[in-house]
């Protein structure tokens, strides 16, 4: 049985006085997936960043499990009640590090857990996205494809409930960026919560709905 999980209520943010996002709603129950759509500009990755509660918002709530966890004012990145993992458009990888040990950090710095075991879990999740052949390369050794699985190992290593892509396809050619999206969509079917920032247009019946703004406001439209 699905239950609410996430809850956007009337959200505002600004900078510098300019608004950003305004009256943004929407809500998901776990499990479900959204698709968020609109012009550049328009606000689609700061919304993104806000739900990450990397950003304060300046009006509204964003509730996690019906507990609030950002308003005015306040945000709690304390929660542990719910696993959110993000993966920026720039993907942030770094460098002087395997694939290996990018894939693993989290692991080391979020639970503590020791090397050898922080390794084996990484390993795992490189093998679910087809690439742990690639373990020992370092990120410049790979090909735009690869890093990008290697990002969403890293987003995925810790077992997230929602996973939010920032136009992740962007600069992938259409193959690439296709076989990407089959990864996100088997992602979705195994029961984790998707939020993807695109200008794609997608057919599969998986996304549960699509966000999307008209020039004027953001409509929350049921896909399936």
């Amino acid at each position: 049985m699905f239950s609410l999980f996430l809850s956007i209520e009337n959200l505002e943010k600004r900078f510098n006085h300019t608004v950003i996002l305004d009256e943004v709603n929407f809500s998901l129950e776990r499990g479900e997936s959204l698709i968020i759509q609109g012009k550049s500009g328009c606000g689609k990755t700061t919304l993104l960043r806000c739900i990450a509660l990397l950003e304060e918002i300046d009006r509204g709530r964003i509730i996690f499990d019906e507990k609030v966890v950002s308003k005015p004012g306040y945000v709690d990145r304390s929660t542990n009640r719910l696993e959110i993992s993000m993966v920026f458009q720039q993907l942030y990888l770094w460098s002087h590090m395997t694939v290996l040990e990018n894939v693993s950090l989290p692991l080391w710095l979020r639970n503590g857990k020791n090397r050898r075991l922080a390794d084996e879990v990484a390993k795992d999740q490189l093998a679910q996205l087809g690439i742990d052949n690639k373990a020992y390369d370092y990120p410049n050794q790979l090909s735009g494809g690869q890093r990008q699985r290697v990002a969403l190992a890293r987003a995925l290593v810790h077992s997230p409930q929602l996973l939010l892509l920032d136009e992740i396809t962007a600069n992938l050619d259409p193959e690439t960026a296709h076989k990407v999206i089959g990864i996100i969509e088997n992602i979705i079917a195994s029961g984790t919560s998707v939020i993807l920032v695109t200008h794609s247009i997608f057919t599969s019946t998986i996304w549960s709905y699509a966000l999307r703004f008209d020039g004027n406001a953001w409509r929350q439209e049921k896909l399936r």
